[in-house]
């Protein structure tokens, strides 16, 4: 069987999750927000706003200043910082990645799913998979995190990465997710596309974001260290 995966979270670093959340929940007339319950235990905090669709916006910050993120955000400044896709199978996608050499930090289970995550170094980005079977569900359904009516987006639509070498990462990645590439430099996440340019070239992430029908005035823009485009 070939393996699936469907991005569901993309994941910003910032210093101020309080203002910053603040600023994405007016610019794009986002819902209340939710704080991950696992995240506190390893010194970092967040914040994570749902989209229609079925996506989040999530922004991740250190809460104290000895934390990787911290680091992190020191060598860079606010900006794009992980994906969390939900997999079939994460426990075999471990496996075929621990054999390419790539380093797991971690691997574990969080409320009763097993989650595993990919060295930045190695993958390009913090890359988690989540382990929910059904393709409909998500960790945060039922929590409160719903979507606003009111919204600006709805979606995610893209994810454009810088990396050293585009094609290898996609390769690599292609391997581990267990199925192939859509493209030599895009991976598709259930309709989600991530695309890696040379770093070159793309310095920065860039977020395309799928307007509302109240959203038609958005037009591209940097945010948070993020490009984002509108479609």
């Amino acid at each position: 069987m070939t393996d699936w995966a469907l991005l569901r979270q993309v994941v910003l670093a910032t210093n101020d999750i309080t203002a910053d959340a603040r600023l994405l929940r007016e610019h794009y007339g986002l819902g209340a927000g939710f704080a991950d319950p696992e995240l506190a235990a390893i010194g970092m905090s967040d914040d994570t706003m749902a989209l229609a669709a079925g996506a989040y916006l999530e922004l991740v910050g250190p809460l104290t200043p000895d934390v990787s993120i911290a680091r992190w955000l020191a060598r860079r400044g606010p900006g794009g910082y992980a994906l969390s896709v939900q997999h079939s199978d994460p426990l075999a996608a471990r496996d075929r990645a621990l054999s390419l050499g790539v380093r797991v930090v971690a691997d574990q289970l969080v409320m009763g799913h097993p989650i595993v995550q990919f060295h930045p170094a190695d993958v390009g980005l913090l890359l988690e998979l989540d382990g929910i079977e059904d393709r409909d569900a998500w960790f945060w359904d039922g929590m409160g995190v719903d979507p606003s009516p009111h919204a600006l987006i709805d979606d995610v639509v893209a994810v454009d990465v810088p990396a050293q070498d585009p094609e290898a990462t996609v390769k690599q990645w292609s391997q581990i997710l267990g199925y192939d590439a859509a493209a030599p430099d895009t991976i598709d996440l259930g309709g989600r596309a991530v695309r890696f340019h040379p770093a070159a070239e793309l310095p920065r992430w860039t977020v395309t974001l799928l307007r509302s029908e109240r959203g038609a005035a958005l037009r591209d823009e940097s945010l948070l260290g993020v490009r984002f485009r509108y479609r």
